[in-house]
């Protein structure tokens, strides 16, 4: 009889205990253009949760004493976490935004911090000046600017400035590279004889 009274006078003391406690009901509105379909605002990852309505207003029910982070789960936009403290013994609640310490009314009025998300980089379209500066291209430019106008200037050139070049052996140098190669080879070899050969 002892013990069922002990375990009575437990069990009111607990009740006693839970309606000391005084729950808060926090409120606030989503201010926003995008749709509210898939968002969701918990409090510390989802202790409590609440869907918000149409017009963006949300409550929620039966906030127990202490601090909580409130953050808004939205795949389209970035929202402000809020710092919930509600009071043990009056439970009255009270907010403030977590990166600027800025006190917050009741209902708690949030704006996205940056909306519309963009997780890829819109593509350009065709640039002209982008490939006039490509190596590649301006490589092509020169060689055919050289094609274009070396045989005009071979044209303009002097007769007898042209006979000069042809006995020097520029225009074989040009009509026949590999040619011109060896040969240079064959004098290069024959000067570094004529050095190394003893006086006579």
């Amino acid at each position: 009889m002892t013990r069922l009274f002990g375990i009575l006078l437990i069990l009111a003391s607990a009740v006693a205990e839970l309606a000391q406690r005084q729950l808060a009901t926090v409120e606030g509105r989503l201010t926003t253009e995008l749709p509210l379909d898939n968002v969701r605002v918990v409090l510390n990852g989802g202790m409590y949760t609440a869907i918000p309505r149409q017009d963006g207003s949300f409550k929620l029910h039966a906030v127990a004493p202490g601090s909580y982070l409130l953050e808004v789960l939205d795949t389209q936009s970035v929202w402000p976490t809020v710092r919930l403290d509600v009071s043990a013994t009056s439970g009255k609640a009270r907010a403030l935004l977590t990166h600027s310490r800025q006190p917050l009314p009741f209902p708690l009025p949030l704006e996205p911090i940056l909306a519309k998300l963009t997780f890829f980089e819109k593509r350009e379209g065709f640039n002209w000046a982008g490939m006039l500066m490509n190596p590649m291209v301006l490589m092509m430019g020169f060689t055919l600017l050289i094609m274009v106008v070396f045989p005009k200037m071979m044209e303009n050139m002097d007769p007898e400035q042209l006979k000069e070049m042809q006995k020097g052996g520029v225009m074989e140098m040009l009509a026949n590279p590999e040619a011109a190669r060896e040969k240079l080879e064959a004098q290069a070899k024959q000067a570094k004889r004529a050095k190394t050969a003893p006086p006579k």
